[in-house]
């Protein structure tokens, strides 16, 4: 079967879930389509795209009673991850999309959750947390976490397995860019988050088997940051003006000013802390982070006066009186 023109959504699909696996024919993919197939949502699809090429094995038209398609690319060849996660989103037929790759695997509550959660604001990408593990299972950690846009400049809060998107956003334009060999699904995400909020359901739904592979992005002798760190650069060119747009909120401000203080960058922490603080002048963290970037710059009298601002908001506070004390032993010392 050959890849198929872009679906449309229609009242007949509208609760389908499409899960789209990108599969290199590894042994793991059985697991994969099991976790898929075990899913309590009631209404799936399963679209596997052959990355591979045509020497991938063929594949029933359905899969523990989940039915399933098999699609390739129009040529007979080894598929890059931008260009098989395209192949796989026009052959969905689902009004959300759920990619989860042949390594990975779904826990059986994953589309459920995600599928009934609350959209207060009519988030169209929903995701959850991941669990993190080893090629013996072990749990490394694990990844998904609440956010705003503007962490996306540094690094991506989610991953596709953990992700359920709807098909209107792709029907938008939004696509994976065959010009990112690495970090494909962070751009991708800021494609998305351009285009509508994200609601973080905080609860393990997936598995995240990060050790396998050798693209450099996941764990252990799969983690590289070196050969990362042009394509982070090249994401931030492309999306400079989308990210200037998320960097004038508090938010962002605050996580901007905070992460360069943490790089021992005061310079460049002040103006983001600053910011925030008119925007958010009696928020204690903006008072606290800012009264200590003023101190480590040696502005002892400001970083008194913004600490003891602080300490008002919340008084007895201890972490506040071990700060405001720092600020006036650096002011003693000065004078």
């Amino acid at each position: 079967m050959s890849a198929q023109s872009p679906a449309t959504t229609s009242p007949s699909n509208a609760g389908l879930v499409s899960v789209l696996v990108r599969s290199m024919e590894r042994p793991t993919l059985e697991r994969a389509l099991d976790s898929a197939a075990a899913q309590t949502w009631p209404n799936l699809e399963i679209v596997v795209v052959a990355a591979c090429g045509h020497s991938h094995r063929g594949l029933p038209s359905e899969h523990r009673g989940r039915p399933l398609r098999l699609v390739f690319g129009k040529e007979d060849r080894r598929l890059p991850r931008p260009e098989a996660a395209n192949v796989a989103l026009d052959a969905a037929c689902g009004a959300w999309l759920n990619f989860l790759d042949d390594d990975d695997e779904f826990l059986p509550h994953h589309l459920e959750t995600l599928m009934t959660a609350t959209r207060p604001h009519g988030e169209r990408v929903v995701y959850s947390r991941t669990r993190v593990v080893d090629d013996a299972g072990s749990t490394l950690g694990h990844c998904g976490f609440e956010g705003f846009h503007g962490t996306f400049h540094y690094q991506s809060r989610t991953i596709p397995v953990g992700t359920l998107f709807r098909r209107d956003l792709i029907d938008e334009g939004a696509r994976f860019d065959p010009a990112f060999d690495l970090l494909e699904d962070h751009d991708f995400f800021v494609n998305l988050a351009a285009r509508t909020p994200f609601r973080f359901v905080d609860e393990v739904t997936n598995v995240w088997h990060a050790d396998a592979g050798e693209s450099g992005s996941g764990f252990g002798h799969n983690q590289r940051p070196e050969i990362l760190e042009p394509y982070l650069q090249r994401l931030r060119t492309k999306w400079r003006d989308v990210f200037a747009g998320w960097t004038n909120t508090p938010q962002t401000l605050l996580f901007l000013g905070q992460h360069n203080l943490r790089a021992g960058d005061v310079a460049h922490a002040l103006p983001y802390l600053e910011q925030a603080l008119q925007l958010l002048p009696n928020d204690v963290n903006a008072l606290n982070l800012c009264g200590m970037a003023h101190l480590q710059a040696g502005n002892a009298t400001r970083a008194e006066a913004l600490i003891e601002r602080a300490l008002v908001c919340v008084p007895g506070h201890a972490g506040l009186a071990a700060n405001l004390a720092l600020a006036r032993k650096a002011k003693t010392r000065k004078n």
